[in-house]
């Protein structure tokens, strides 16, 4: 007796390709948006400046950021090396916010 025969689900390359770039693009929109938003609270925090100097640079560098997230998003090798970029960094923010004391807001 044989084991039954599995379905194959092979995705042909276009469909790859398709899953591909919106991979990327989730990564490069709703991540690069987390990053920026992130980015903001953390950067206020360790910029030795006045705090409402902070904010504002800060919130002006976030576009810059959101920006770079969408570059990098498709400019990496692969779309899990740009998940891992986007979720990396948001992470470092992350773990400033949380252990790096400042004004709550």
């Amino acid at each position: 007796m044989s084991a039954p025969a599995r379905p194959s689900f092979a995705l042909s390359d276009q469909a790859r390709s398709r899953l591909d770039v919106a991979s990327r693009s989730l990564a490069a929109v709703p991540g690069g948006y987390l990053l920026a938003n992130l980015f903001v609270p953390a950067f206020a925090r360790i910029v030795p400046m006045a705090p409402r100097d902070a904010e504002q640079l800060a919130l002006m560098l976030s576009f810059v950021v959101f920006a770079l997230a969408v570059i990098l998003a498709f400019a990496t090798k692969t779309a899990a090396r740009a998940w891992a970029w986007v979720l990396g960094l948001s992470a470092l923010c992350a773990l400033i916010l949380c252990f790096v004391p400042g004004a709550m807001a």
